[in-house]
């Protein structure tokens, strides 16, 4: 997740996974915006030139060369208005080609510029291509939404339902049984903003947790993830006493711990990918 000034992104990918020391691409994305706040399409436009970079080594190490490819996908809100980019690279003809676009109906040159409506990357997207009649139902229930007649809770099952099926038809095993749902909402929407996101597995609803944020160039992970490490102990406390019939006690604060660890963060931009 990506949050400047001018709009905010979700960037989801497929192809590449962990590299051999364990480095995913979310994480990596946020350390190469760490630190920088530029305008949202410059941003991305960072992300496309350091995966130039970093990517290739990585990917010579795959020996099937048609694997050898990775995509980011990327629906946004530009100036509250809905965009799709990615961020694609193949290996094909014994050379990586790359390519950073926005997706929209028609062409360059049409007046009136018009998003797609959905965008599939990776191997799960070859099941859903190879049949169209889902496409209508999710779109009428995303217009429901925006409606206010559903809940986003609803259309993420919905979705987690289509992402389930693709992994039921992806013989490979490239496609898992789990998936992630993200959604945010224009401020000029009937939502006027907000959002959530929810992790799924097996079609089956497993709760929440944080992923990965840069906001006007602030690792907000990081921030989240040393909060809840400084205050857990705190809530354990307060229902052990809630347990024993007591009086909870009151947070101390921790300010000089939370400050020290704060200080321990980085604040620089780090594109290498290990």
């Amino acid at each position: 997740m990506v949050e400047v000034t001018d709009g905010i992104a979700m960037m989801g990918y497929a192809g590449l996974g962990a590299t051999a020391f364990g480095s995913q691409p979310s994480q990596w994305v946020s350390n190469v915006l760490r630190g920088r706040h530029h305008p949202l399409e410059q941003m991305l436009g960072i992300v496309a030139d350091a995966m130039k970079r970093e990517f290739i080594p990585h990917m010579d190490g795959i020996r099937d060369t048609q694997q050898r490819r990775h995509s980011f996908i990327i629906p946004a809100l530009l100036k509250d208005r809905h965009h799709i980019y990615t961020i694609d690279m193949v290996h094909t003809n014994g050379e990586y080609r790359f390519r950073y676009t926005r997706h929209i109906m028609g062409g360059a040159l049409t007046p009136l510029q018009v998003t797609v409506p959905i965008g599939l990357a990776g191997s799960g997207a070859m099941p859903l291509l190879r049949r169209d009649h889902w496409q209508r139902p999710l779109l009428r229930m995303v217009k429901a939404y925006n409606r206010k007649k559903i809940t986003g809770r609803a259309v993420a099952e919905h979705l987690a339902q289509i992402a389930y099926s693709s992994y039921l038809e992806t013989a490979d095993g490239t496609v898992g049984p789990d998936c992630l749902v993200v959604w945010r909402n224009a401020k000029g929407s009937p939502h006027k903003g907000g959002g959530a996101h929810d992790f799924f597995s097996h079609r089956q609803c497993v709760g929440g947790g944080s992923i990965p944020g840069i906001t006007n160039g602030i690792d907000m992970s990081a921030l989240v993830q040393i909060m809840m490490d400084e205050m857990a102990p705190h809530f354990e406390k307060v229902n052990a006493a809630w347990d024993r019939g007591e009086e909870p006690p009151k947070f101390d604060g921790r300010k000089k711990e939370i400050n020290q660890r704060l200080a321990q963060l980085p604040s620089k931009p780090d594109e290498k990918l290990r």
